[in-house]
Formats: C-alpha cells, structure tokens, sequence
C-alpha cells in the first residue's frame, strides 16, 4: 500500500500539478492557457487515483479490470489534449508556435499496451482463476516451514 500511495502522490505532481502550475506561470505573464487549469488538476487526481489502484490491486483479480479502465482513461486524457496540439501566441511582434502532436502520440503506446495487459489477464484470471496470483504472488511460508528450509539446506 506504501508503494501505491507513493505512486499515487509522483503520479498526480507529474500528470495534474506540474501542467497546472506550468499553464499558470505562463497566464502570469499574459500567455493564453490552451486548457483549462482546472481541467489538468481534476483529470490528473482521476488518473493518479487510477494508477494507485492499479498498483494496489495488482495481487488480486480486480487487477484487469482496474488496469483497464486506468488505461482507458489514460487513452481518454491524451486524445483530449490532442484535440489542440498546436500552442501559438504572439510576443513583442513574433508570432511563437509550438507543435506537440507528436509527442502526444507517443504518448498513447504505453496505455494502449495496458489496456492490452488489462484485457489479457482479465481474461486469464476468468479462465484460470488462481494460476496467475499463485504464481505471481505466492502465499507466504510460516515460521515453522521457515525452520524446516534452513535445517534442510
């Protein structure tokens, strides 16, 4: 649980704060946000929240599902900042124009690939309902099985 909240807090300062924060250091200085602030704060909890569950449920069967549904909205935020990949303002005269469709595109293959991941185990974990977490995820030995490995070796 240590590792999602952890991952849950990087995740939210990498994908809804740092935009945010970004987007209002250039409105300070009278540069045109081309999202909302508030849209990049509230879609960055959505998805942290996600990815922290997706971590969290990893040893248990709801990991495809979560996983799913995360990457969908991962896939989700990325083509909705799609939609206007192209920054243009004018400074002193010059007209600046950034172009971020590419990166953004990029962007879209690891989520696809979870949303692949996700569909893949859910549908082991239906077919084959313990074979992936008793592999993965191995019930822990007691003290006394412990004992028995030690005076064996």
């Amino acid at each position: 649980m240590v590792g999602a909240t952890c991952l849950t807090l990087f995740y939210f300062g990498l994908v809804g704060l740092l935009p945010y924060y970004v987007e209002q250091y250039a409105m300070r200085y009278g540069l045109p946000a081309p999202i909302d602030p508030t849209f990049l704060l509230a879609a960055g909890a959505i998805l942290a929240v996600l990815a922290g569950l997706s971590l969290a449920t990893k040893p248990t069967r709801a990991w495809g599902p979560v996983r799913v549904i995360s990457a969908g909205f991962d896939l989700i935020y990325i083509l909705y900042l799609l939609q206007n990949p192209v920054y243009a303002t004018t400074i002193h005269g010059f007209a600046i124009t950034l172009t971020y469709a590419r990166i953004l595109e990029l962007f879209l293959i690891p989520p696809a690939i979870g949303l692949l991941a996700g569909v893949v185990t859910s549908i082991g974990d239906l077919r084959y309902p313990w074979e992936r977490l008793q592999l993965q995820f191995p019930p822990k030995a007691s003290a006394a099985q412990n004992a028995g490995y030690r005076q064996a070796i």
